[in-house]
């Protein structure tokens, strides 16, 4: 099948019935997918259709070429699933989980059971670039070309990736092809959302793109109101067919009651309804803010050589008052703890990469690069405790709000941490022969961290500079099926304290991956084993849920399934499966099971298309299994669900293409996620949205 391409905001708007013609072929993972600018077969399995490959913003070749578990969501497919918050992405691909949100503000997530912290999210990039180390707002989707999900050891040029891989957002960027679209959305919950996409060349050689996204809903949580806004602005210069140039700037504002969900009662998490909010509505929004300006550029110096590169300055803040949940008196009262949250952060990236190619016994493809940081992170918390004196108390079962009045706030955490980073990395992706490759990479972290607590006046300083390996193998057992082999090992630093005052060591990590993959035309499957261990990794600490702590091991082995088919001329579909066996190997804990991760889970997603290609029909469900919601004493368990999606799309005229969607079509009710067994966030209820889709 060939990668016919979609008509998406970056290219002249076809006629809506053309479009729908075109749709299904997103949903095959493409044998032949090219790349625009290269004329190379897609190493990483592509789902949907890959326009343009920019390599200042995606991953390295070797990790593309080396670990077949990875995928990359191209954005016709995220809009086709129904793409609203990077979870509903990572359903499409296998050994994900949902993680806790931090009251609504974060995109929390695990691969393979591994994730940065419990509250504070696991770390993602951003074109290249790590975009939420300290605190961030979750990403508009309006902004996203696509989603790389980096599976394995693969390779050390992309950044900091770890033995269970990471998740690399690729924003839209301008085209040179004039295009813009606009989409009207209203749904559930009074949900009103408007994007904007204007894209094609300014003069000459420059080309610009906006993008422009609102969206205002009550949400299906009492007094929990959303308010985003997102405006994208970016430019690509070409001086020459040697050099280009790329801004891309961000401004986030989100704006939303801190809500930590519901409470687990006598074990059960789904004891309340998934509406009931156990907070204050007096406390009003908590303010999230995401300001970022980056600059990347590639240099081709002559023969098969190149540089690229880029620089990212990233400003945000978390401001805002709660009342979270602290415990469960006589199976209804609940004491809340009111808090008070003011964190900032500053995060100044640059990478700098020499690539090439020679030839010695076979093809080598060198990387030589330098990656640098600087981190400035400042956690303002203050809170006041319950008592029973002065438990600032609600009613779960029948709750009246603004009755209990809590006691002044008294500072907690005042602290800043100040982190520089280094890191040094050489590679070389061999191609011994046309069936045999090989990869060996090694990188030195060098570092300087230093966390100082206001209250105490107490400074804690750590440095070091760690060396680490990757290598793999993958060898082509015929023209379609092929064998890889990846080990790895990680060091990533974290940010914080603990109960006691003292800072966080770094977690380290070391893994592998075997599998065989697939490609016949229509087909496109994998299966990888896994296994990989990490020590250091920061959970909820088991003698005081208000902290976290370091548990002494982690580790997680399994098995990811991921199929890509298409069944005949009107049927497209994916499938996925993973068994993660997920576990923590420290006897301070009442349970092993890692946060969030259940040991089994899949999800399918289908489309169909008539015969006079007229309109299509999409569906998908996902399954989650039981999985622990709590590390402390509790045991908690979140229950399995199943969870179903459908969709149906139909053109309105030559320029306008109508879509109306339901997430959770069965209204099953399920726990999204939990940190502990009163920060339950539920799942959200049958949601149905319209959405009127016009494009010149």
């Amino acid at each position: 099948m060939s990668n016919v391409p979609i008509r998406s905001p970056q290219r002249r708007a076809a006629p809506a019935l053309r479009r729908l013609v075109l749709l299904p072929a997103l949903l095959s993972a493409p044998v032949e997918a090219r790349e625009a600018t290269q004329g190379e077969r897609d190493d990483i399995v592509v789902l949907g259709t890959r326009a343009k490959r920019d390599p200042t913003l995606s991953a390295d070749r070797a990790t593309e070429r080396m670990s077949q578990s990875s995928r990359s969501l191209e954005q016709d497919l995220l809009q086709a699933a129904g793409t609203y918050r990077l979870g509903d992405a990572l359903e499409l691909v296998s050994g994900s989980s949902q993680q806790n949100n931090r009251g609504g503000f974060a995109d929390n997530f695990a691969i393979r059971g591994f994730l940065s912290t419990a509250d504070g999210g696991s770390e993602y990039y951003v074109d290249g670039f790590v975009a939420n180390r300290g605190s961030a707002p979750a990403r508009d989707p309006a902004t996203i070309e696509r989603i790389e999900i980096l599976k394995g050891p693969a390779g050390a040029v992309f950044g900091d990736i770890d033995p269970a891989g990471r998740v690399n957002m690729v924003t839209k960027t301008p085209r040179f092809a004039a295009a813009a679209s606009a989409r009207l959305t209203y749904g559930s919950f009074d949900t009103r959302r408007v994007e904007l996409d204007a894209t094609g060349p300014l003069v000459g050689n420059l080309a610009g793109r906006i993008v422009v996204a609102t969206e205002d809903s009550d949400g299906y949580r009492d007094f929990v109101r959303l308010k985003r806004r997102t405006v994208a602005p970016s430019l690509t210069f070409r001086p020459s067919g040697a050099l280009q140039l790329t801004y891309v700037g961000q401004i986030i504002r989100y704006a939303s009651p801190f809500d930590r969900g519901v409470v687990a009662v006598a074990g059960n998490a789904l004891a309340l309804p998934a509406s009931r909010f156990l907070g204050e509505p007096s406390n009003g929004d908590t303010q999230a803010s995401d300001t970022r300006h980056q600059l990347t550029g590639e240099l081709r110096m002559g023969g098969d050589w190149s540089l690229v590169g880029g620089v990212a300055y990233r400003s945000g803040s978390l401001r805002g008052a709660s009342a979270d949940q602290s415990r469960l008196v006589g199976g209804r009262t609940l004491w809340r703890q009111r808090r008070e949250r003011g964190y900032a952060v500053e995060d100044l990236a640059a990478r700098l990469e020499l690539r090439g190619r020679w030839q010695a016994l076979g093809r080598h493809q060198p990387a030589l690069g330098v990656k640098a940081y600087r981190l400035d992170y400042l956690e303002l918390l203050r809170r006041r405790n319950p008592s029973p004196a002065a438990p600032y108390a609600i009613d779960i079962f029948e709750p009246v709000y603004g009755a209990a009045q809590a006691l002044p706030l008294l500072p907690s955490i005042d602290q800043r941490e100040k982190r520089h980073a280094l890191a040094l990395y050489a590679q070389d992706l061999w191609d011994i022969t046309d069936r045999l490759s090989f990869v060996g990479a090694m990188r030195l972290d060098a570092y300087r961290q230093e966390l100082r607590r206001n209250l105490t006046g107490t400074v804690s300083r750590a440095q070091n500079a760690p060396v680490t390996f990757r290598m793999g193998a993958r060898y082509a057992i015929t023209s379609s099926v092929s064998v890889h082999g990846n080990w790895g090992e990680s060091i990533l630093l974290n940010s914080g304290s603990g109960r006691d005052g003292a800072a966080f060591a770094p977690e380290r990590g070391h893994g592998y991956e075997a599998g065989l993959s697939g490609r016949w035309a229509g087909i496109d499957a994998g299966i990888t084993w896994f296994d990989i261990a990490k020590s250091g990794v920061l959970t909820t600490d088991p003698l005081d849920a208000n902290f976290l702590a370091p548990v002494g091991s982690l580790g997680s082995r399994g098995i990811d399934v991921d199929a890509a088919l298409r069944l005949g001329r009107r049927w497209q579909a994916v499938f996925n499966y993973a068994w993660t066996r997920a576990r923590y190997d420290d006897r301070n804990f009442a349970t092993p099971r890692a946060l969030n991760t259940p040991d089994h889970s899949g999800s399918a997603f289908i489309m169909y298309r008539s015969a006079d290609h007229g309109w299509s029909l999409s569906g998908g469900a996902s399954y989650v299994g039981k999985r622990s919601g709590a590390t402390d004493t509790s045991g908690l368990l979140l229950p399995a669900f199943v969870k179903v999606k459908a969709a149906a799309e139909a053109p309105l005229g030559r320029y306008a293409t109508v879509r109306v969607e339901a997430d959770n079509l069965l209204d099953r009710r399920y726990a999204l996620s939990s940190y502990n067994s009163f920060w339950i966030y539920p799942g959200a209820p049958r949601t149905v949205c319209v959405s009127l889709e016009l494009g010149i």
